[in-house]
C-alpha cells in the first residue's frame, strides 16, 4: 500500500510545474505517506470465542482487573478466559436470575466485582463465588441501565433515564442527580470520562458538557453547548489536555476548557465512509496508545483519524474496514495491551492490534492486470535497485518492479521467446549484479539471465551432454567461480571460466540443497540418500543425518541446519558430528519444511506451505504467521519462492504476492513474565468456587482445573506447564493452546498445583501460579481407622497363636500318652523276656509300632480314595510326618514308595470292585480317583497283568462255575 501511494506521488509530481505548489503537496503527502506507514502495521482480528457466544451479535465489551473479557448480548453477560465462554442469565439451569438478558453497560468496582445493566434492572456479580445480587431492586429493578463508570475515587456512577446515580462500593445509594436541559425538559447522560486530573466530564443530550464539582456535589456547565447541541462521546487526548468529543451530526470536536470561551470548541472536516459518503453522527469513540489515531464508530462504519499538532489539523487515514466485519458497529474498547476491540451488530466483532516489524506486502498490481488473475508467485530472486525476478504460475518468467509497479513478462522480449521460461520454479542469484540462474522445470536446461533496467536479456544456456534421462534440480554458484548443478540423480559442476562440465557423483539421487559454508565447504542435501559434504579440498563424504531433505541452512556459527519431507528442523555441528532436533522446539507439528534461510539477527525463518516461523535458537523463542489469520497478504506458501533480498529482508512468494519480513531482535528480548490465571476447577464435573485453597471431599474424586493467560491474541500459540507437588517430580507440559488439566483419584493429603504459560513467541513465564489442594481421606483411610486395623491384625494374631500353642499341647498329650503306655508295654515285655528267644525286645518294639504306622496309612489312604490330588505329600500330612520320613519308612516296611503303595491299595479296591459284574470300568475307575479310563487300564494292567475289562469277565466266569458246582 506504501509503495503505491509512493509510486502515484511521483507520477503527481511529475505533472506539477509550480514549485510552491510542489513544496506544499509534499508536505500533504508527507503526513498521508506516515498515516500509510502507521496503517501497513494494523491487523485486524476476529474476536476468537465468536463462535461460542449464545448470540453472534456483541455490542458491549469490558476488560476486568486481572484481564478477562466481558461480552454484553442480548442473551446474557459472557465471560471469556481466551479458550471457553460461560453465560450468566437467566435460563432453564438458572431460572430467574435476571430479570432480563439483555447486557447493556459493564463495570468493576474496587474489590472487583462486575456491576452489569440489564433492560430491567442492574446487578452484581461476585467472580468468585458466580453469585448475583441485585442492586437497589427498589430504585431500579424496572430501569433501563445503559451506561455503568467506575471512578478513581471507588464511586460507581450509573445512568438511566434522565438520572445519573452514585453509589459506594457496598451498592449504597450515595446521591442521584436529575439531569434537564435549557428548557427544563428531561435529558440523558450521552458520555463520561474522568481526565487525568480526576475531574468527571459528562455530555448532557442537547444541552453541552458539564463538570463534577465534588465541593458543592454538582454538576456545572463548563461553556455554553456548541451549536450542535447533541453530543455523544467524550475521551480526553492522550498527550494533551484537551478533549475530543462526538456529535450526533456534525463529526468530531476539539474541545479545550482552558481556551476562550469564544473558542473552546473546534471543528474538524466530516470523515467520509468507505463509500465516498459523509458520516457526522458519532457513536463511540478510542484513541490508541500506539499513534495516537482516534478511532470512531459512525452509523455505517469504523473510521479512523490522526491529529496533527503543528498544524491543528484532523484528517483521516487511509484505513479502510473489510466488508466481512459488517457496517452496523457499536461499542469501541481499548484493552490493557492497546489492542481496540470492536462490537458488530451485523458482521464478525473484531480486534485490531498494531504489530511491529509487519510484513510488507506486494499485491503486485501491474502482474495482476497482465495476466487477468492473481498472482500466483512459484519463484523469486532480487535483481537489485528494487527489482525482482518473479516465476508466475502459467505466465513463466518476469521482472518486476516493486517500487514503480512495473513488470516485463520474458515472452515481452522477442529474443527470449524460443526459450523454455514458461514454468520455472528454481532460481538462485548470480555472483554478477542483477544476473539469475533458472531452471526450466523437469528440463537439463539451466539459462543465466541479466537485465538492462527493466529490459531482460539471455546470457547463456547450459546442459548436461549426454544425459537424456537427467534433468537440472539446483544450483549455486561459488565464491571461485564454479557453478553447482544438482540433478534427479547426481551431482555435477560447470566451470564459468574454461566453459567446462564435471562429475562430481551421479549416485547421490535427486539433489534438493545446496549451501557453502564459511570455509568453502559445499553441504548437499539429497531426497532419499541423507546429507553429503563437498569439502574445499575436493572430497566427498556421506554425513549421518535425516534421509528425507527438503532444505538447508547454514548459520553464523557454522551450524548446519535441515528440514525435512516428515516436518522436522535439525542442527547439525559439522566439528562433533552431533545432530539436535529443534522440530518440538519451535513449533512444528509434522508439515513439510519447504525452506530455511537465516536473517541478520541469527533468526532462522522456516517455511512451510500455510505457516511461516521465525525461530531463535538461542532461547528457542517463536513467532508464528498463518496464512489462515490475516497476519499476511499470503493465503499459500510456495515451497520454491524465497530470497533473501540486498537490503537484509526475506521475501516470500505465493498467492496472491508477495511478503517482505523484516529481522527485528524482539525474539531476543526477555520473556514479560506473564501471570497464568486459574479460570475454573470443576469436581465432578461441576464448578466449584475458591480463593487459593480447595478441599475435596472422599467422594469427589475427579478434579478439572482450567487455566489461561488471558492472551487473547496468542492462545492458540501459548503452552503451559503444571505439576502437582505431592503427586509429580517434574513438569508437565500441555500441547500448544491446551489449558486443562484433570486429576482421578487423587490420595488423600495435601497437594499442591503450580502452573506457567509462555508468552506469544513460546517464552517461559517465571510467574507460578499456585493453589492448595486437600483432599480429605475416607473414614477407613483415618488415623483412628488405621488404629483399628493395627489392633484387630494383633488380636487376630494373638488368638491364631493361642489355637496352635493349644493344637500343639494337644497333640503332645496324645503323643505323651501314646509313648507312656509304650514304655509300660516295653517293661511288661522285658519282665517276661527270654535269653533264648530269636527276636529281641527292641525288635519287637519296632515290629509293633511298624504295624500301627502301617495301619494309619492305610487308613489314611482309603479315607482318600476318590481324590485324584491325593499325593506323598498330602499322605505325609495325614500321618503327621515329612515326606522325606515316610518315604523312606515305608520302604523299609513295604519295599514300595509311597506312590507305588497308594496305588496298589487302589488296584486292590478295584478288584474287590469289579467283582460285581453289574459296575462298570469307568465308575470303578472314577470312584478310585482316576478321571482318565486309559490311565487308570494302564495302571491295573502294570498291577495285575491284565485289563480291568478281562479281570471283570474272569471273575465272571468263575461265579458261573461256581453255580454250577454247586
Amino acid at each position: 500500500m506504501y509503495l503505491r501511494f509512493q509510486s502515484n506521488v511521483l507520477m503527481f509530481f511529475s505533472a506539477l510545474k509550480n514549485p510552491m505548489k510542489r513544496i506544499y503537496f509534499l508536505l500533504v503527502f508527507s503526513l498521508i505517506g506516515v498515516s500509510l506507514r502507521a496503517i501497513s502495521n494494523i491487523r485486524i482480528t476476529p474476536v476468537p470465542s465468536l463462535p461460542q457466544l449464545p448470540v453472534s451479535a456483541i455490542h458491549r465489551i469490558f476488560q476486568d482487573s486481572e484481564g478477562m473479557m466481558w461480552y454484553g448480548t442480548v442473551n446474557g453477560l459472557c465471560c471469556d478466559d481466551g479458550y471457553q465462554i460461560s453465560v450468566i442469565r437467566s435460563d432453564i439451569n438458572t431460572p430467574g436470575l435476571l430479570n432480563d438478558n439483555t447486557i447493556q453497560s459493564i463495570a468493576e468496582d474496587e474489590t472487583g466485582r462486575i456491576w452489569f445493566g440489564t433492560d430491567h434492572g442492574a446487578y452484581i456479580l461476585d467472580k468468585a463465588t458466580r453469585q448475583v445480587t441485585p442492586l437497589d431492586a427498589e430504585q431500579l429493578q424496572t430501569s433501563f441501565i445503559y451506561s455503568i463508570r467506575k471512578t478513581s475515587d471507588g464511586y460507581m456512577w450509573i445512568a438511566t433515564g434522565h438520572r445519573l446515580l452514585r453509589y459506594n462500593t457496598l451498592g449504597e445509594l450515595q446521591k442521584t442527580y436529575l439531569l434537564y436541559d435549557h428548557e427544563g425538559k428531561p435529558s440523558w447522560m450521552a458520555g463520561f470520562c474522568e481526565s487525568r486530573q480526576k475531574q468527571i466530564l459528562i455530555t448532557v443530550g442537547r444541552e453541552g458538557i458539564y463538570h463534577y464539582d465534588k465541593k458543592t456535589d454538582t454538576f456545572t456547565r463548563y461553556a455554553n453547548p456548541p451549536s450542535e447541541r447533541n453530543l455523544t462521546c467524550i475521551v480526553q487526548d492522550r498527550t494533551h489536555n484537551y478533549f475530543w468529543v462526538g456529535t450526533s451530526s456534525s463529526g468530531l470536536l476539539l474541545f479545550n476548557p482552558s481556551a476562550p470561551k469564544d473558542s473552546v470548541y473546534t471543528y474538524s472536516p466530516l470523515p467520509v465512509n468507505p463509500m465516498g459518503e459523509t458520516e457526522g453522527e458519532i457513536l463511540y469513540m478510542e484513541q490508541d496508545s500506539h499513534e495516537g489515531t482516534l478511532w470512531m464508530t459512525t452509523r455505517s462504519s469504523l473510521i479512523a483519524m490522526r491529529y496533527d499538532e503543528a498544524h491543528r489539523s484532523l484528517h483521516q487515514t487511509d484505513f479502510r474496514l473489510p466488508a466481512e466485519y459488517g457496517n452496523m458497529l457499536n461499542e469501541i474498547y481499548q484493552d490493557k495491551e492497546g489492542n481496540l476491540w470492536v462490537a458488530s451488530f451485523d458482521g464478525k466483532s473484531f480486534i485490531i492490534h498494531f504489530t511491529e516489524n509487519a510484513p510488507e506486502e506486494f499485491t503486485l498490481p501491474a502482474l495482476q492486470q497482465r495476466v487477468r488473475f492473481q498472482p500466483a508467485i512459484m519463484a523469486l530472486s532480487d535483481a537489485g535497485e528494487g527489482k525482482m525476478w518473479i516465476s508466475q504460475e502459467r505466465t513463466g518468467l518476469g521482472l518486476y518492479d516493486l517500487s514503480r509497479h512495473e513488470v516485463m513478462l520474458y515472452s515481452d522480449v522477442f529474443a527470449l521467446k524460443p526459450l523454455a521460461l514458461g514454468s520455472i520454479k528454481q532460481m538462485t542469484e548470480s555472483r554478477r549484479e542483477g544476473n539469475v540462474w533458472v531452471i526450466p522445470e523437469g528440463r537439463n536446461l539451466i539459462y543465466e539471465l541479466g537485465r538492462e533496467g527493466m529490459r531482460m536479456k539471455h546470457i547463456r544456456t547450459l546442459s548436461l551432454p549426454d544425459k537424456a534421462k537427467r534433468h537440472f534440480t539446483q544450483t549455486y554458484e561459488d565464491r571461485n567461480g564454479t557453478l553447482w548443478a544438482g540433478t534427479n540423480n547426481g551431482l555435477f559442476t560447470f566451470n564459468l571460466r574454461d566453459n567446462q562440465w564435471y562429475t562430481v557423483c551421479d549416485t547421490l539421487g535427486q539433489v534438493s540443497a545446496l549451501k557453502e559454508d564459511k570455509q568453502g565447504n559445499l553441504w548437499i542435501g539429497t531426497t532419499n540418500k541423507g546429507l553429503y559434504q563437498q569439502s574445499s579440498k575436493g572430497k566427498c563424504k556421506k554425513i549421518p543425518s535425516p534421509l528425507s531433505i527438503t532444505c538447508l541452512s547454514v548459520q553464523e556459527d557454522s551450524l548446519i541446519w535441515i528440514g525435512t519431507q516428515e516436518g522436522g528442523v535439525y542442527a547439525l555441528n559439522p566439528q562433533t558430528g552431533k545432530l539436535t532436533d529443534h522440530t518440538r522446539l519451535c513449533g512444528l507439528n509434522g508439515n513439510i519444511v519447504n525452506q530455511l534461510e537465516f536473517d541478520v539477527y541469527g533468526h532462522l525463518w522456516i517455511d512451510t506451505n500455510q505457516k511461516l516461523i521465525e525461530y531463535n535458537p538461542k532461547n528457542h523463542s517463536f513467532s508464528t504467521y498463518l496464512t489462515t489469520d490475516n497476519s499476511m497478504l499470503l493465503r499459500r506458501f510456495i515451497p520454491t519462492a524465497i530470497c533473501k533480498g540486498h537490503d537484509g529482508r526475506i521475501y516470500f512468494g505465493g498467492i496472491p504476492g508477495i511478503c517482505a519480513v523484516t529481522p527485528s531482535a524482539r525474539l531476543d528480548q526477555p520473556s514479560k513474565n506473564i501471570p497464568t490465571f486459574i479460570t475454573g476447577t470443576y469436581v465432578m464435573g461441576k464448578p466449584v468456587t475458591h480463593e487459593n485453597s480447595l478441599t475435596l471431599h472422599p467422594d469427589e474424586y475427579d478434579l478439572d482445573i482450567h487455566f489461561s493467560s488471558l492472551d487473547y491474541l496468542n492462545a492458540s500459540k501459548i503452552r503451559y506447564a503444571y505439576r502437582l507437588i505431592g503427586l509429580d517430580k517434574e513438569w508437565n507440559y500441555t500441547a500448544v493452546g491446551q489449558h486443562t488439566v484433570n486429576y482421578k483419584h487423587l490420595p488423600h493429603g495435601n497437594y499442591v498445583f503450580e502452573v506457567k504459560a509462555t508468552d506469544g513467541y513460546g517464552i517461559w513465564s517465571d510467574k507460578i501460579t499456585r493453589l492448595h489442594i486437600e483432599r480429605l481421606p475416607a473414614f477407613y483411610q483415618t488415623g483412628w481407622a488405621i488404629t483399628l486395623y493395627i489392633l484387630l491384625l494383633a488380636t487376630g494374631l494373638f488368638l491364631g497363636l493361642r489355637f496352635y500353642l493349644r493344637r500343639m499341647k494337644l497333640k503332645n498329650e496324645e503323643l505323651y500318652a501314646d509313648s507312656t503306655e509304650l514304655m509300660k508295654m516295653r517293661s511288661y515285655l522285658n519282665e517276661k523276656s527270654v535269653p533264648q528267644a530269636e527276636v529281641r525286645i527292641s525288635d519287637m518294639e519296632f515290629a509293633k509300632l511298624d504295624e500301627i504306622l502301617l495301619e494309619n496309612i492305610l487308613k489314611a489312604v482309603e479315607e482318600n480314595l476318590s481324590e485324584p490330588d491325593f499325593d506323598v505329600q498330602h499322605l505325609a500330612q495325614k500321618v503327621n510326618m515329612s515326606r522325606s520320613t515316610l518315604t523312606r519308612k515305608l520302604k523299609a516296611i513295604t519295599g514300595l514308595t509311597p506312590l507305588e503303595y497308594i496305588r496298589r491299595v487302589k488296584m486292590q479296591h478295584a478288584c474287590r470292585m469289579l467283582e460285581d459284574t453289574r459296575a462298570t470300568v469307568n465308575e470303578v475307575a472314577l470312584a478310585l480317583g482316576y478321571y482318565n479310563r486309559k490311565y487308570f487300564t494302564t495302571c491295573f494292567k502294570e498291577e495285575y497283568g491284565i485289563t480291568p475289562s478281562e479281570y471283570q469277565k474272569q471273575q465272571g466266569k468263575r461265579d458261573t462255575s461256581e453255580s454250577k458246582e454247586g
